[in-house]
């Protein structure tokens, strides 16, 4: 920006309130439209800096104003304001084209009855046809060619088809069990990267990918809602970038040969609280009350639901904040990933909790929320390791670990 560009103004409808936090008093700011989903906390002190956020002011006389009221290096003062005003509007808090473009892409996306495809021309083709090569590729990766006509529940990965063969038998596995086998509704648990408004988030947003629109069940949706003591969480922005839900439609798609197949899409929230707090997510009323009636719900409207849970395990090494290289890890953390994978085949959703409460997490389960509730839900009997792989991103220095399951009631 150059000295006679003017400030951004700071959004109108930005929601503005004082706030005590350990005896002193902050700033936060939160925008109810979601369109800026990330709520900002600042010192008492920065509504001084807020106040040029006006629209009128200048960057240079915003410069001459701090010279003769500030005692700190100007210039450095000024290099950060320029920086607070790059990430204000990445934010979407100011009034400027780039929020104005978001906001009316955010409303489009809102009023449409689709949830178009997110990955599709990153993680996979955009084009049908390429799509069903691609995918024939996948699938061919097993040695599975038999369906399982008992599978009730299956875990898969989420992590990214690009990144090769690892990925592409540990998935090839799970859906090969249970391609012969006639579903009437897939309940679909994912991990929630983007959004944690709530422990379980719905959408009533059908899926559209190169196969086809994937039709969520509204219906049900809208009966389980009914039968809640509380209001059922709607969450159509956490559903929008999320891969988790999205990469399991398009698998089942292909496998099924048809668009239309019936889902139940929930991106289930972080439970780390519980970590925390040392104890089990069963605790919570919230939760156990909508598990136990999801699982009776389901159960009433169809006669042979699968459950999926779309999840990966570590994430360790650098790009995840780790003060070392993933790799230098990769025998400690498989030694983990053992430990869970047992209590998954134990069908113990709060063994395999526990263990991830010992270490407070330090190897950050993606999972962790989806495959402890789909174990609550399910209440399988039985359950079976059909492969387990790792990525090593040498790029940023990082490991990712994923797994497949399968299970019977």
């Amino acid at each position: 920006m150059n000295k006679n560009e003017k400030i951004p103004k700071l959004r109108s409808d930005i929601v503005f309130k004082i706030v005590e936090n350990g005896g002193k008093k902050n700033i936060l700011l939160y925008d109810t439209s979601q369109i800026a989903n990330q709520p900002l906390l600042f010192p008492e002190e920065f509504a001084s800096i807020l106040q040029f956020f006006d629209g009128r002011t200048t960057l240079g006389q915003l410069e001459k104003i701090v010279a003769q009221n500030y005692t700190g290096d100007v210039q450095e003062f000024m290099r950060y304001f320029v920086n607070l005003i790059e990430d204000l509007n990445l934010l979407c808090y100011l009034e400027t084209p780039f929020y104005y473009k978001i906001r009316d892409d955010f409303i489009a996306y809102m009023n449409s009855p689709i949830r178009k495809s997110f990955c599709s021309g990153s993680s996979y083709p955009t084009d049908k046809t390429e799509a069903e090569k691609y995918f024939e590729s996948i699938f061919s990766k097993t040695s599975i060619q038999e369906s399982n006509p008992n599978v009730n529940a299956i875990i898969v990965p989420h992590i990214d088809f690009v990144i090769g063969d690892s990925a592409h038998k540990v998935y090839a596995k799970a859906y090969s069990l249970i391609k012969n086998n006639n579903y009437d509704a897939f309940v679909i648990l994912g991990t929630s990267h983007y959004g944690n408004s709530d422990y379980f988030m719905f959408t009533y947003k059908d899926f559209e990918t190169p196969f086809g629109i994937a039709e969520t069940d509204k219906e049900f949706i809208r009966e389980l809602a009914d039968f809640l003591p509380f209001e059922l969480t709607i969450d159509e922005q956490a559903h929008r970038f999320e891969h988790s839900i999205e990469f399991p439609v398009v698998c089942l798609q292909y496998l099924y040969k048809s668009a239309n197949i019936k889902i139940i899409p929930i991106l289930v929230g972080s439970f780390h609280e519980f970590i925390y707090q040392n104890t089990l997510p069963s605790s919570n009323e919230r939760i156990t009350i909508l598990t136990d009636t999801l699982k009776r719900k389901v159960y009433e409207n169809f006669k042979k639901p699968l459950f999926i849970a779309s999840v990966d395990f570590a994430h360790v090494g650098r790009k995840f904040n780790d003060p070392f290289d993933g790799m230098e890890k990769i025998q400690e953390v498989k030694e983990f990933d053992n430990k869970l994978i047992e209590q998954i085949k134990n069908c113990n959703p709060n063994g395999f909790f526990e263990e991830v409460i010992k270490v407070q997490d330090k190897y950050k389960i993606c999972g962790l929320s989806p495959i402890y509730s789909l174990l609550s839900i399910v209440q399988p009997r039985k359950g079976t390791l059909l492969g387990y792989d790792y990525w090593d991103d040498s790029v940023n220095k990082s490991i990712v670990t994923f797994a497949s399951f399968w299970f019977e009631a």
